[in-house]
């Protein structure tokens, strides 16, 4: 026969998402009776009998577990995790004779300032607090604490209204946050505490005493987000005795427990790891929250829940731990305000090392992010690995799986902070400010390269999961361009030319300078939206922006808080230019053309725009340079052609790199009388020609419009419509002609007219934002004056790209700013080759350029080991 099953009282259950878990854990070892304030449903399949009553209310809940135990046997223990029913549940347990802890301690631990005040008295290291009732007396503590300051409730916990604020302005709104902020059954103590702001990592630690001695179980190391709040985004639980906080840190547990009476339970300690040292920042008396104990059932073997049942019931749990792993949660929420939809999971689930999918909100569910509400949280992703870095990565790629779709128009999420798991990592407040920028970047020679621009003050970054994606899309699309000529033109190469607006004399030229092919490099210029990457346009051939930002990054490599972060984290910066000089070196061999061991590399613009061009054309020489390749810049008005052969500055030019566009060529005899001589070079093997003068048919925005059209779907597959919508807007020709939007018929030019705040006209044939105009700049009546003149032109409409943000440091250095960010992907060889950033705090500015005020920069990532020491090797000094 087994042997009879223990019974144990519980008093408060809580979320299912967040404690069903320990629930669980009990039912397998006790017949659990439950107290609860509310009536049972998730815990039915759990309890063998319940009462109602109220938890908080420590005459109410007495009632209940009184009658409870008349129908359990002897040594019935009693428990509870749950914040709001701590107090209740201990005074209960006092006066009935239980094993439980103290009232006076839960009360302590419940009370910041109480406890911040027997912290001080056992001569604990501190955090300098006040208490205030009013905004003056919180501005009179911060004067006198000095700025920064942190302000809390001082009865909430799991960091609920806890706030940062820098500046007396900033306090006013902090502590009237502060004050609205409430919990639904949370006594609320009465004033707000302004401490100091502690610099480092926060920990937590949970730990069970026994006869007043605290024993540490697990640490967990905090992730902290949505900054000036404090909200818990996540928590790694692992092997930490091996830390050199470790010793101090078990003996400020030890103490602390204590200082404030603990002697019996399960308790959760908050510690701040300073670079003065260990400063505590609360103690709970129950069991820590936010699924820790949960993360540190699978890190360890240790199931602290039951370990809290067997002290309730008067046994010694048992500590030993099974194993010794990483286990980590993330909590993933919206990108911005709204009511969910529906919640995509994708494949995350199936990535390795994930062991557990918790969704935390569900269809009609309101979320408002931090700081309007607490916890608007989407998903739980709880992953198990052998190291920390096994456990970011598997949360990095399932993360990158998870979709809330938002109710409500597209235009909500303009502007809304959606940063990837590096970047937020990076942003870490714990990392400090001054080590969130790379001042390096900001010299002469990056503002000489950027056009006289200015350097955004640090690199953004690419997750993993991001640029596999971009490459999969624009190796698609890429691919998809090169066939429209045989897809819709029967073949013919000057038709699609004349389609896509180009003119006679173009037409000829693009036709004579035609290359062997298309060599596979291109540049997206994109924005990010809620749901992912969107393409503005797409440059092909040689003449792409972006391959300049290898030397920009260089400097980088120079700051050593940047360099240890790149390091921690895996992150390198392509060599846009050596893996530029590696398709030309291919291109001349499969054309028959015989590079000599050091060629002359003329990297050429046309006359008209050569003075713009030049600064960022002599800022890639020395990348040039260190790829071999004796590099001169000039226009093609430039050479000198001796018996056909190009010369310039007296010597034959080996290459005749392109920088010149079809698009400046205009129908006049200059332009043969620039372009005719070189293609004659060319035809008769004199020099190489990098790239064909026929890539720009592709790379242009009425090649896009012919892939969004609906008339030419029958032209694709359902694999290519799903690329097509995915990455590309709606696109179309400026025609007064009826086309299909939204499922539905509609003529073009008056819809048009009347969406201008949705849409915008772009030349076909015309880069980096020059002629383009966004329908929201600009008022009606001018609308329509270039609406009505682009008519039948080279012109397209496309949808408007409603961009996310991420935060950079202030230029004040006080805090963050917002600043939306255009990303010029670059693509060489198939193969993600670094990006051309750009980025302005404005989300509703039409054009991200420099001309606007917008700052350049550049984009890090993590790369496959292979192709990481190779990228490293390349652009590091």
């Amino acid at each position: 026969m087994s042997e009879p099953r223990s019974h144990l009282i519980v008093v408060g259950s809580r979320l299912k998402a967040y404690r069903e878990y320990a629930m669980a854990s009990l039912a397998r070892r006790y017949d659990i009776a439950l107290v609860t304030s509310q009536e049972v449903t998730w815990e039915k399949s759990y309890v063998s009998t319940y009462r109602t009553a109220d938890t908080t209310d420590a005459h109410a809940l007495r009632g209940a577990v009184e009658d409870l135990l008349t129908v359990t046997p002897a040594g019935t223990g009693l428990f509870t995790w749950d914040e709001l029913s701590l107090i209740a549940t201990s005074e209960v347990a006092e006066q009935l004779g239980l094993r439980h802890l103290s009232a006076s301690a839960a009360t302590a631990c419940r009370d910041k300032y109480a406890a911040r005040g027997l912290l001080d008295r056992a001569g604990l290291p501190g955090v300098r607090h006040r208490l205030a009732h009013s905004v003056e007396e919180a501005s009179a503590a911060a004067a006198a604490i000095g700025y920064p300051v942190v302000l809390k409730p001082r009865s909430l916990a799991g960091s609920m209204g806890v706030t940062v604020a820098r500046d007396v302005a900033e306090l006013r709104d902090a502590y009237a946050a502060v004050v609205r902020t409430t919990f639904p059954g949370i006594r609320t103590e009465a004033g707000v505490l302004v401490e100091e702001y502690l610099q480092g990592p926060e920990i937590s630690v949970d730990s069970c005493v026994v006869d007043g001695e605290a024993e540490p179980v697990f640490v967990a190391r905090k992730r902290l987000g949505f900054h000036p709040a404090f909200e818990e985004v996540g928590h790694l639980v692992g092997p930490w005795r091996h830390e050199p906080w470790a010793a101090e840190v078990e003996d400020l547990v030890k103490a602390a427990h204590r200082a404030l009476g603990v002697e019996l339970g399960l308790t959760h300690t908050e510690i701040r790891l300073t670079p003065s040292g260990c400063r505590l920042i609360e103690l709970n008396g129950r069991l820590g929250g936010d699924l820790i104990p949960h993360l540190g059932a699978l890190a360890t073997g240790i199931d602290l829940p039951s370990a809290g049942a067997a002290l309730a019931s008067g046994a010694r749990p048992d500590l030993a731990a099974a194993h010794d792993r990483w286990a980590e949660v993330r909590f993933l929420y919206p990108a911005h305000d709204g009511v969910l939809e529906r919640l995509e999971l994708g494949g995350a689930a199936e990535v390795p090392g994930v062991a557990e999918i918790i969704t935390l909100a569900g269809p009609g569910d309101e979320l408002l992010l931090p700081p309007q509400a607490l916890t608007p949280r989407t998903a739980a992703v709880i992953v198990v690995g052998d190291d920390a870095a096994g456990c970011t990565a598997a949360l990095d790629r399932a993360e990158a799986e998870v979709v809330p779709v938002l109710r409500g128009s597209a235009l909500d999420g303009l502007g809304a902070l959606l940063e990837n798991p590096v970047t937020r990592r990076y942003l870490a407040l714990e990392n400090g400010l001054e080590n969130m920028v790379v001042p390096e970047l900001r010299n002469d020679w990056n503002s000489y390269g950027a056009g006289g621009g200015k350097a955004l003050n640090r690199p953004v970054f690419l997750a993993t999961a991001d640029r596999l994606g971009l490459e999969a899309d624009l190796n698609g699309l890429f691919e998809l361009l090169t066939t429209i000529p045989d897809r819709l033109f029967g073949g013919d190469r000057r038709a699609f030319a004349e389609a896509v607006g180009m003119t006679p004399t173009q037409i000829d030229l693009v036709t004579r300078g035609a290359g062997l092919r298309m060599p596979a490099m291109s540049r997206a210029d994109m924005y990010r939206e809620p749901g992912g990457f969107k393409l503005m346009e797409l440059n092909t051939g040689s003449s792409l922006g972006g391959w300049q930002m290898g030397e920009f990054s260089r400097p980088a490599g120079r700051n050593k808080a940047f360099r240890d972060f790149t390091d921690s984290e895996g992150l390198v910066h392509p060599d846009p230019v050596g893996r530029i000089a590696d398709v030309l070196r291919a291109e001349a061999a499969d054309a028959g053309f015989e590079l000599p061991a050091r060629p002359v590399l003329a990297l050429t613009e046309w006359p008209d725009g050569y003075d713009h061009t030049k600064p960022w054309l002599d800022f890639v020489v020395p990348d040039w340079l260190r790829h071999g390749f004796d590099t001169v810049v000039c226009s093609l008005a430039e050479f000198d052609y001796r018996d056909g052969v190009p010369y310039i500055h007296g010597r034959k030019v080996d290459v005749v790199y392109r920088i010149f566009l079809p698009g400046e060529m205009a129908d006049e005899q200059r332009s043969h009388d620039l372009v005719d001589p070189l293609l004659d070079a060319v035809g008769q093997g004199h020099t190489f020609l990098f790239a064909g003068l026929d890539c720009e048919l592709y790379g242009n925005k009425g090649s896009l419009a012919m892939l969004s059209d609906e008339r030419n779907r029958d032209a694709f597959t359902a694999a290519e419509h799903g690329l097509i919508d995915r990455i590309l807007p709606w696109t179309r020709f400026l025609r007064d002609e009826s086309v299909r939007r939204d499922g539905a018929d509609v003529d073009l030019l008056p819809y048009v007219l009347a969406h201008k705040d949705r849409l915008a006209l772009k030349p076909t044939l015309l880069y980096g934002g020059v002629g383009v105009v966004p329908g929201w700049s600009v008022d009606q009546e001018e609308w329509e004056r270039h609406v009505r003149g682009a008519v039948d032109g080279p012109y397209v409409v496309q949808e408007r790209v409603l961009p996310v943000a991420e935060r950079f440091v202030a230029e004040d250095g006080r805090g963050f700013e917002r600043m939306v960010v255009a990303y010029g992907v670059l693509m060489v060889g198939g193969a993600y080759a670094g990006m051309l950033v750009r980025g302005t705090p404005d989300p509703r500015v039409g054009i991200v350029s420099m001309s606007n005020g917008a700052q350049i920069g550049c984009c890090y990532h993590i790369e496959d080991d292979a192709v990481g020491a190779e990228a490293v090797a390349g652009v590091q000094e």
